[in-house]
């Protein structure tokens, strides 16, 4: 696990997604509570499995998880995703686009080493976009689910149109494209078994 500065960011975000797990039973609302826990949770498994499989992830990886879950965390639970809607579910999904998409494309390179498939850069930068996306369309039918079963969550409904819909599926490509970008230009220099240097088998 890479140790420098930058992971201190990380560390500030999921102090934010405890608190407001705090901020949740303080004020009575469990169900929220318990989602605030899991998403911490959700932040500590890559420090986990970097630790067990010695990988050095940049601090990037744990700071954009970290972002991420804090974005929807606070959202609900601070009701954020309504006082500044749509500005801030847009760059929630932008933010969140951009952290699935960079594990993907650090998984698939894991996945390369383990099953030895020799994949080429080109493919794997087609993948990173590919889950992204994939991942993003995942949340949209959570989202409906949520409201066709439950009439949404605490902050009201997950999806108020399908433009709104369409608009998050955008702001999650465009974090897919921008790993993807930076995944072209990291190949210019580097190769990928750089990444996998040292992890265990």
């Amino acid at each position: 696990m890479d140790k420098n500065y930058g992971m201190y960011l990380a560390y500030v975000f999921q102090a934010l997604i405890a608190l407001n797990a705090v901020h949740a039973f303080l004020i009575g609302e469990y169900a929220a509570m318990f989602t605030a826990i899991l998403m911490f949770v959700m932040t500590v498994v890559p420090y986990v499995v970097a630790r067990r499989m010695h990988i050095r992830l940049p601090w990037s990886v744990f700071f954009l998880i970290a972002l991420a879950l804090w974005f929807h965390t606070a959202g609900f639970i601070q009701g954020y995703y309504v006082t500044y809607y749509p500005y801030y579910d847009k760059i929630a999904h932008l933010v969140s686009g951009t952290a699935v998409a960079l594990i993907g494309f650090l998984g698939v390179i894991f996945l390369d080493k383990y099953l030895k498939m020799t994949l080429q850069p080109e493919f794997i930068i087609f993948f990173t976009i590919i889950f992204g996306v994939a991942l993003g369309a995942f949340w949209e039918m959570y989202e409906f689910l949520v409201d066709l079963f439950f009439g949404g969550s605490l902050a009201g409904p997950m999806q108020n149109s399908l433009n709104d819909t369409m608009l998050d599926m955008m702001f999650v490509l465009a974090g897919s494209i921008l790993v993807a970008v930076m995944g072209v230009f990291w190949f210019r220099s580097h190769q990928k078994e750089e990444i996998t240097a040292g992890a265990a088998m």
